[in-house]
């Protein structure tokens, strides 16, 4: 794709959702409160979606960058939206009572329609404190009684400190940007209750420098996720949408993601 009809149409993404009916009060809010303004935000998301192979993690430490994302994240059409929705409906069938989302990025479509509903306890983990400001003022946003629930931790998941006991484990494209992911998961595995349930949706395709792992086909994926110690349930895959998701031009439509839900094997002796 051309570079300036590549970045006038991620302009012009940025720009419909901040103008979305539904949700141009909350972003009107963000703005306000975050001391963001539309244009640096709009600059960020060009900045994000029109190289991948440009940037590494540190990009998430920006405060207009957890903006951008959320700004994915209610895209209409988008790969992001479909992966919210399996994920969304693997949650409301196995009815966890306490959930860690684990490099969480931004509060996602589960938060909003399964755990601020049904009061359920949610533990946000990341390691920028932009991830943590920015959730703050959305949560507050959305629902004043939020802290009864919902809380944060700092983790750098590169130390591979175990989270906690919980329910449910959820790797929303995280697992990937962790040193040694197949190492971390199989401890955080190894560590849980018996009957914790394991969510992760997996990129499968190239690799890009913000990652330290990729799978090239959804069985190298799921073989990973046994020799981890899981045995997958259910298994969705979710394409990429060329006319919406305009970061992926890039990978000549070799991507798409690969959500599962996960139980650990029988053999508890792995």
């Amino acid at each position: 794709m051309d570079s300036k009809i590549k970045e006038e149409g991620l302009k012009n993404f940025a720009l419909s959702v901040m103008e979305y009916l539904e949700y141009k009060e909350e972003i009107e809010y963000l703005l306000s409160k975050l001391n963001l303004t539309k244009e640096e935000v709009i600059q960020a998301y060009i900045n994000y979606d029109m190289d991948v192979f440009a940037y590494e993690n540190e990009i998430y430490e920006s405060l207009a960058m957890r903006m951008v994302l959320h700004l994915h994240y209610l895209l209409k059409g988008s790969w992001h939206q479909d992966r919210q929705k399996e994920i969304l409906k693997i949650i409301v069938r196995i009815n966890p009572e306490s959930i860690v989302d684990m490099g969480f990025g931004t509060p996602t479509r589960y938060i909003r329609e399964y755990v601020l509903k049904e009061k359920k306890k949610l533990v946000l983990v990341d390691l920028y404190e932009s991830a943590f400001r920015f959730s703050k003022v959305l949560l507050d946003y959305l629902a004043s009684s939020w802290k009864e629930i919902i809380s944060f931790k700092k983790i750098d998941m590169n130390t591979h400190e175990y989270p906690g006991d919980f329910d449910a484990y959820l790797f929303q494209d995280s697992i990937e940007h962790v040193e040694n992911s197949g190492d971390y998961l199989l401890k955080i595995v190894k560590k849980s209750p018996l009957n914790s349930r394991f969510i992760l949706s997996l990129p499968i395709g190239p690799k890009v420098p913000a990652h330290t792992i990729s799978w090239d086909t959804d069985e190298e994926a799921i073989n990973w996720l046994k020799e981890c110690g899981l045995k997958v349930i259910d298994s969705k895959r979710v394409f990429i949408n060329p006319n919406v998701d305009l970061f992926a031009d890039q990978l000549d439509g070799k991507l798409h993601n690969l959500v599962v839900d996960c139980s650990k094997l029988n053999n508890n002796n792995f």
